[in-house]
């Protein structure tokens, strides 16, 4: 069952009895959200400045941050490119039936993509293009289908929207070997953004080659999270401190990016509890 939420900049979004959280942040509002957490710390106004971009949107959802990119590529006359995925078609469905508000003459994305289905790599794909913007969305789950686009979008994009239910949840897409996959996706000096702050999350990002900073507190108090890739990692000293040697750090993994969520929690519950027994242990991570 979806449920509908009004957030605190008007903006509508919804919530997900399946992962039990919203798809926006609540306080922060959802439009809000897409451009302070995703839009301005990804530099996507500078970079159609320069020219084209091409956007990978780690979880398509209602689309919002998607929309937001597209909105600035239209008034900059700028080429656009955006693959995303998403999981359920029904939430893009869902979201054209929302009140959008001024950001209403934007569903001709949604609808346009919806109107242009077909198969690739045995996904369904939404598509839309108009010669300037181009939008391809993969159905599916966001493992399988970065395992199967991988190597055709090698060092392809220039930003990434990591916009996934929270780590607790949605462990699956926050793994080293689920950022790894997304380095080698990226340009170098391409940058990924997410609103998470969580250790683990830095960790693995640290690992997969970003080099990590804090991002903007927006509708929260900890910031989010901007990764550059082949970047330095520049953090406060006492959030390096345990990036580094705090064993809260260790990253989610995922050997085989096949793993339920549960073992995926298990593994690095498990691996924490190693780190802080009295008994030398090895805990390779």
């Amino acid at each position: 069952m979806i449920k509908k939420i009004t957030t605190a900049d008007g903006s509508p979004t919804l919530f997900s009895d399946e992962y039990g959280e919203p798809y926006h942040s609540v306080t922060a509002g959802a439009f809000r959200e897409a451009e302070e957490k995703f839009i301005k710390p990804c530099g996507i106004y500078e970079r159609l400045e320069k020219g084209s971009v091409a956007v990978l949107d780690v979880c398509f959802g209602l689309g919002f941050n998607t929309i937001a990119a597209v909105k600035a590529a239209f008034y900059a006359r700028r080429p656009l490119f955006v693959l995303g995925f998403e999981k359920d078609i029904e939430v893009i469905k869902a979201s054209i039936e929302l009140n959008w508000g001024k950001m209403s003459p934007f569903k001709f994305l949604l609808r346009g993509l919806l109107k242009n289905c077909l198969i690739e790599g045995g996904f369904l794909t939404l598509n839309y293009s108009d010669g300037r913007i181009g939008v391809k969305v993969f159905i599916g789950e966001g493992r399988r289908v970065v395992k199967a686009i991988s190597d055709r979008y090698r060092g392809f994009f220039d930003a990434v929207f990591h916009d996934p239910f929270s780590p607790g949840v949605n462990p699956e897409l926050w793994t080293f070997e689920f950022f790894n996959k997304i380095c080698g996706m990226v340009k170098k000096g391409g940058i990924l953004s997410t609103y998470s702050s969580s250790l683990p999350v830095r960790k693995a990002l640290y690992m997969a080659g970003f080099g990590v900073r804090e991002g903007v507190a927006v509708g929260r108090r900890r910031k989010s999270t901007v990764a550059v890739k082949g970047g330095r990692t520049v953090l406060p000293d006492k959030l390096m401190e345990k990036l580094e040697k705090s064993v809260f750090a260790v990253p989610y993994r995922d050997p085989f990016l096949n793993d339920p969520p549960a073992l995926i929690k298990n593994r690095r519950s498990g691996c924490i509890f190693l780190l802080n027994t009295e008994y030398p242990v090895e805990c390779i991570y």
